[in-house]
């Protein structure tokens, strides 16, 4: 037990160190990709701008096949990269051997080149194109920058020296021998010094920017959602390496009320330990006072995504579905909790444990305890959010009457949803969709007598007239024909085939919604705000 504890923080810090791994598998092929092409060209160029020297005479350009030696070196690098996944270690043995390799064969490859003020010069630039494009490129710290300069400038300073030396007059004091050793290491010092301040410069930003990245134990990846309460990243415990979904409190939202409301979600959502209800992992509070709560992350999309990709689901499908959320609501509505918001986008769809087609229920930021005195103070005793698609109608003519029958209506809302691949009541303005939930008689779907029976039946004014639990609505789309025509063999069938194309529309269609331009006022768009003094809905 005491060695896995001392084990500890190395785990905590794999999640990081996989991340620099990558990154530096990635810079490795760049940067010796680069000085692999350089050190071919440069192995050509003889041949096409160079001419050839008279027989006797020194050359004008270092020998081709040493700079080819080097390009071969480069290259083999970046092979060896790309092979697969290497480990840090090798990585970071990979970068200090072929930069010292490169920087040593550049400074050899000039010793037999005049004029001896040109070759000194090509060395010199040699080496500050190497170890700066290292610097600015490869992620490392000032110290091992400066060590591995260090050793790269050696043989450049005594090929370099010796070279300066040799073009000084016989005679020469010791004065002017010192001068020329001294300029010619004054430049590769400078090379050393830019190249270690670049390094510790971008190692340091690349710090604060991860540092800034971290939430608890928690390394935010990307933003997946937002809503009037908080914003949704995808993340990684640092210990588990698990992925996790990060909700947090958006600044602008903090204050007494909204946080009873943020910590009283986090509480409802994890007493609810039905399979198809999204699970919460923790809860916390950072040092400078951000709120989150961690829960599964769900790799597939939600309803609203589903039928975007694959049009209105047939009805075998979208009766499993239902079931689904159904069972998860009886759990829910048993506690005295009413979700208030069923839509399509808080109705997630994925696989989980090898099943296919799970369906879980998220975002009970709305939720209505009926057992609880304080819940109006709560959820705004002036206003009501929800969603008008998916509304029932005494959620706007008597809010705070409200019990699990208006949930039905909601989901027999996504149920026509589902099967038409249409809200079941649209118009131009918020109070002409709020109007025809309150008025118009929903239209039946047209798939089934049986099954549009049931979608009416949710769909109807008076809740009275609606099934009266979930698990009512349950036992009624078990019965209905065409149930069967779903199973989990064509679910499993239905997501090899479809499954990463999925994922990857609902990825881009996530960061078309929740990019950049994305704000609480865009947010208001999908939801409304009802008066609960005049009953009318205002934007």
């Amino acid at each position: 037990m005491a060695a896995r504890l001392a084990e500890a923080p190395t785990e905590a810090a794999s999640t990081s160190d996989d991340e620099t791994r990558h990154l530096l598998q990635t810079r490795l092929i760049l940067v010796f990709s680069v000085l692999a092409g350089v050190g071919l060209f440069y192995s050509l160029s003889p041949y096409l701008v160079s001419p050839a020297p008279n027989e006797g005479e020194a050359p004008m350009r270092p020998n081709p096949l040493s700079t080819f030696s080097i390009a071969l070196a480069n290259a083999a690098v970046v092979v060896r990269c790309r092979l697969g996944k290497r480990s840090l270690r090798e990585l970071r043995l990979l970068d200090a051997g072929a930069t010292l390799l490169t920087c040593w064969a550049i400074a050899i490859s000039f010793t037999g080149v005049r004029p001896e003020g040109e070759a000194i010069v090509s060395i010199q630039l040699g080496m500050t194109y190497v170890l700066l494009a290292r610097a600015v490129l490869l992620p490392s710290s000032g110290r091992r920058t400066l060590v591995l300069s260090g050793l790269a400038v050696i043989p450049a300073g005594v090929v370099g020296v010796g070279l300066g030396l040799s073009l000084l007059p016989p005679g020469t004091g010791v004065s002017e021998t010192l001068s020329e050793a001294f300029l010619v290491l004054r430049n590769l010092g400078l090379t050393t010094f830019l190249a270690t301040l670049t390094s510790n410069v971008i190692y340091g930003l690349r710090r604060q920017v991860r540092a800034s990245a971290r939430i608890g134990q928690y390394l935010l990846r990307e933003k997946i959602g937002e809503g009037g309460m908080g914003v949704v990243y995808r993340a990684t415990h640092a210990l588990l390496r698990r992925d996790t979904a990060l909700k947090l409190l958006l600044p602008t939202r903090i204050g007494p009320e909204n946080l009873a409301r943020f910590e009283r979600e986090v509480k409802i959502t994890a007493c609810l330990t039905h399979p198809n209800t999204v699970a919460v992992y923790d809860y916390g509070r950072t040092p400078d006072g951000v709120f989150y709560y961690a829960m599964e992350h769900l790799d597939g999309g939600d309803l609203e995504l589903l039928v975007d990709y694959a049009g209105p689901l047939e009805p075998g499908r979208a009766i499993w579905i239902l079931e689904q959320i159904c069972r998860a609501l009886a759990e829910a509505h048993a506690l005295g909790l009413i979700h208030r918001d069923i839509k399509p986008g808080n109705l997630l769809i994925c696989e989980r444990g090898r099943e296919p087609d799970v369906a879980k229920v998220v975002d009970f930021g709305l939720v209505k305890d009926l057992k609880m005195s304080e819940e109006v103070a709560l959820t705004q005793s002036e206003a009501l959010t929800g969603t008008p698609l998916y509304m029932a109608p005494e959620a706007i003519t008597s809010p705070h009457a409200l019990d699990a029958r208006a949930d039905l209506y909601s989901l027999g809302a996504v149920a026509y949803f589902l099967l038409v691949g249409r809200p079941v009541f649209t118009g131009n303005t918020i109070v002409e969709v709020c109007a025809a939930h309150l008025h118009t008689p929903a239209p039946a779907p047209g798939i089934s007598p049986e099954l549009d029976a049931i979608v009416l039946r949710c769909l109807a004014k008076a809740p009275d007239a609606r099934f009266a639990e979930a698990s009512a609505l349950h036992r009624a789309l078990a019965t209905c024909p065409g149930r069967d025509t779903w199973t989990s063999e064509t679910a499993s069938a239905w997501w090899r085939e479809h499954g990463a194309r999925f994922r990857a529309h609902a990825a881009r269609r996530r960061k078309e919604r929740h990019g950049s331009s994305h704000s609480l006022a865009s947010e208001a768009e999908g939801r409304v705000r009802i008066d609960l003094e005049t009953r009318s809905p205002r934007p």
